[in-house]
Formats: structure tokens, C-alpha cells, sequence
């Protein structure tokens, strides 16, 4: 008797662990509630012939008539039971993947503004310590006012609120956050729902989803700054045309040299204008490009006597030297033919134009490990200590006295330090005026390659 009763006690507790896991997970598996259901319908429903009394109290509330029954019972019972954990936890490390992988931020909070859950992304951004932040309120962990007014009116209004915040830091952060109340049940607050949790505040959380745009907002400024300053770079060719054709009117052919000379200037300024739209299509090629890059594998040997060739002609115009020195015939790498291309092009023509006349330009290619190494060393002008930080901003020319003579948009370093980028690579230039200058590219070769 005492041993039934022990078991009694035992099957008893499996019962009420059972129903209180089931509070706690909130489990929805209607097969595996079933299995249990049943199984604790035959435990009271089972009836066995005994003559003791406690037996037979034990039969009424049990069904249980022998200790093999009641162990198969409690093992039906544990495996199922099992299974309803294991399908819990297969949920939350769904829940958990999900979260920990999304590039969103993600952040829960209850009514007092106590971290509940937060995703690794977020955490990342704020260099944040897991450990250290939960059960913290979000003044304590973010420090900004406009984050908590947001919060305010979320918790105040019951409903979802959108902002573009900016932390402020080391490096400022903009943020698109939004705001949304759950219900207990981790639902989203309805109207309907409103006037029912007025009353039960202290129970509502929030589900904040936040949005790194600060990239966006950077993008967006250099943009305006692009169109402001392309319209600035074309107006002034174009006033000059505009200029030296009415002056040339005006003259009404009388002295033919004047006006020869004005037309001429006109070209110039016609060519000039012809050079930085031919820089702005490849800019934009550049940037359209950037997530299509149609890499195969070239001879990079190949590519760059190709290039020195096509410009054959405007060296011997301004009596430079240029040639290719590499210890092997092919040097294997995967890139983009026309952007590698245009890149060597814009380094040579930029040596061509600003480096002076009787100059030479020797281009070095090498592997190393697993890295394509490109100089270009030439005796020219050079490039002084004023104009080094900026000669890869867009526009920029610098102030020696060749360049300011030359046709140029102010574009051709700029696009290439923007294909170097787009294969991962970097880009240096270490000048000597009037002694050397080098630029040195370094770009890693792919894993297939």
C-alpha cells in the first residue's frame, strides 16, 4: 500500500511539472497535448478488481490496478512529455538563430524600460556586452533623449512609433527605430485592444526594431555634394565657350587671328568639357557596378601592355617613356577586364598629362602570396605635401604648374580608388617633388583564383 501511494505522489508531480510547462511554453502542438490528454484520461478512467480498501480509493482516483501499468503509464507519460521540450526548444533556437542573424537591431523591454531581449546585431553596433545590459534600463545602456521620448510615446499612446534618431559618439550613428507594443501573448497592440490595456499597462512590453542608415544618409549627402559639384565644374567650361563664341560675333570676322584665337580656346574648353563627362559616365558605370562585378580570370600582363599601347600616342606627344616590367609572362587574377583597364588607363594618362615632359613612368607587377602588387614609379613633377591627402577626392587637381595648364576633370584618381575598392584592395602614393613618385596598389587575389 505504501508503495502505491508513493507512486501516487510520484505520478501526481509528473502531472502538475506537465501542466506548468505547459503554461510556460505555451505550447500549440495540438498531436502532442492530445497524446497527454489522453493519457491522464486513462489514468482516471482504468479500473482494476482489488479488495484491499486503499486499493480501491486508489482505483477510483487512478485507474491503476498493478505496478507495470503505472510504470508504462509514467513512461508514455516522460516521452512524451520529451518530445513537447524538445519541439519547445527546436522553437526557441529557431527564434534565436533568426534574431541573432538579422542585420536589424532588434531590442524587447518591459514597462519600465528593463532590456528583456536584445540581438547580436544591436549589440555589435553599440559594442555591447550581453551580460551586462539585460535587466538595465535603456537610459542606462544608450544615453539618448530622443530614444527615450520615443519609448514614452509608445508605452503612453499604445501604439507604434517611427523616428530617425542620431547617437552621438566616437563615430555618430543614425538610426531608423520603430516602436511597437505586444500584449502579454506577444501580440501586437490592436485598436480594439487599446481601451481593454489601459488598465494593465504595467503589462505591456515593447518591440523596438532598429535600422543602421547611417551609410544612407552619407550616401544622400555625397550625392548633393556630387550634383553641386559637377554643375560647378560644367558651368565654368561652358561660360567660357559661352564667353569667347559672342566675342567672336561681336568681332564679325574682321580680325581673323582674334577670332582663331578665340575659337581655339573655345575647343579647349569644349575638350575639357568632353573629358569630364567621359569621367562622370565612368564614375557612374563604377557605381552601378559596384554589386556586379564580372570578374573572370585575365592576364593582367596582357591587359596592362594593351593599355600602354593605346597610349602610345600621347606619350609621344609629351616624349615619356613607358614600360612594364614583370618577371613572369601571365599573372593570373580575377577581375573585371574594362574596370582593371580603366584603371591603369587613369593612372598612365594622369602621369602623361601631369608629370612633364622627358619623363618616364615604369610600371612594376609581382605576386605575392596571395596578393597582385602593381607600382607606378615616375621622375615627374610630383606631388606636394599640400595636395597629397586630397588627389583621390573627386574634382580635386592639384596646384603644380603643369595641371593647372592641362585638360583634366579631376575625376581620374578618384574612379581609381573606387574600382581598387570594389576589389577589396588599397591604394598609397608616397611623392618626392621633382625626384619620384609612387603608387603602389595592393589587391588580394580571390579564393578560387
Amino acid at each position: 500500500m505504501v508503495f502505491y501511494q508513493t507512486l501516487l505522489i510520484i505520478l501526481s508531480c509528473i502531472i502538475i511539472a506537465l501542466i506548468i510547462l505547459l503554461v510556460i511554453y505555451r505550447c500549440r502542438s495540438n498531436s502532442t497535448f492530445k497524446k497527454i490528454k489522453t493519457l491522464i484520461e486513462n489514468l482516471i478512467i482504468d479500473t482494476y478488481d482489488n479488495k484491499d480498501e486503499t486499493s480501491k480509493i486508489i482505483q477510483k482516483n487512478t485507474g491503476i490496478y498493478n505496478k507495470q501499468m503505472l510504470e508504462n503509464y509514467i513512461a508514455r507519460l516522460k516521452e512524451n512529455i520529451d518530445t513537447l521540450l524538445r519541439n519547445s526548444q527546436q522553437k526557441t533556437n529557431l527564434v534565436n538563430l533568426i534574431l541573432n542573424n538579422v542585420s536589424l537591431g532588434i531590442l524587447i523591454i518591459d514597462n519600465n524600460r528593463r532590456i528583456i531581449r536584445i540581438n547580436e546585431s544591436l549589440m555589435s553596433l553599440f559594442y555591447l556586452d550581453k551580460i551586462k545590459i539585460i535587466d538595465n534600463k535603456t537610459i542606462m545602456v544608450f544615453n539618448n533623449e530622443n530614444f527615450e521620448n520615443l519609448i514614452s510615446k509608445s508605452f503612453n499612446n499604445l501604439e507604434a512609433q517611427q523616428e530617425r534618431i542620431t547617437f552621438f559618439g566616437d563615430e555618430d550613428i543614425s538610426l531608423d527605430i520603430v516602436a511597437i507594443p505586444i500584449t502579454p501573448e506577444c501580440s501586437i497592440v490592436t485598436k480594439e485592444d487599446i481601451k481593454k490595456l489601459r488598465d494593465m499597462r504595467t503589462k505591456i512590453n515593447l518591440f523596438i526594431i532598429i535600422r543602421n542608415i547611417t551609410q544612407e544618409i552619407e550616401f544622400s549627402k555625397l550625392r548633393s555634394q556630387f550634383v553641386a559639384n559637377i554643375s560647378h565644374e560644367m558651368k565654368t567650361p561652358l561660360t567660357s565657350i559661352k564667353g569667347y563664341t559672342e566675342t567672336a560675333i561681336e568681332d564679325d570676322m574682321k580680325d581673323k587671328n582674334r577670332v582663331k584665337s578665340y575659337l581655339g580656346k573655345s575647343l579647349k574648353e569644349v575638350n575639357r568639357l568632353n573629358f569630364l563627362i567621359d569621367d562622370v559616365l565612368n564614375l557612374s558605370k563604377i557605381e552601378y557596378r559596384r554589386n556586379i562585378l564580372f570578374a573572370k580570370k585575365y592576364n593582367l600582363v596582357n591587359i596592362i601592355n594593351e593599355v600602354i599601347n593605346s597610349l602610345v600616342f600621347l606619350a609621344d606627344q609629351n616624349n615619356v617613356k613607358i614600360k612594364l616590367y614583370c618577371d613572369e609572362d601571365t599573372v593570373f587574377f580575377i577581375t573585371d577586364e574594362e574596370l582593371f583597364r580603366q584603371m591603369v588607363k587613369n593612372i598612365v594618362e594622369n602621369f602623361i598629362f601631369h608629370a612633364g615632359r622627358d619623363k618616364k613612368l615604369d610600371i612594376n607587377l609581382s605576386e605575392e602570396n596571395n596578393y597582385i602588387n602593381i607600382t607606378f614609379t615616375d621622375n615627374g613633377v610630383g606631388i606636394s605635401k599640400e595636395d597629397s591627402p586630397y588627389i583621390f577626392q573627386r574634382f580635386y587637381r592639384g596646384k603644380n604648374p603643369i595641371t593647372t595648364k592641362t585638360i583634366g576633370s579631376g575625376l581620374g584618381l578618384s574612379i581609381v580608388k573606387h574600382i581598387v575598392e570594389l576589389h577589396n584592395g588599397k591604394i598609397s602614393v608616397n611623392s618626392k617633388p621633382n625626384v619620384k613618385t609612387v603608387f603602389k596598389i595592393v589587391l588580394p587575389k580571390k579564393a578560387k583564383d
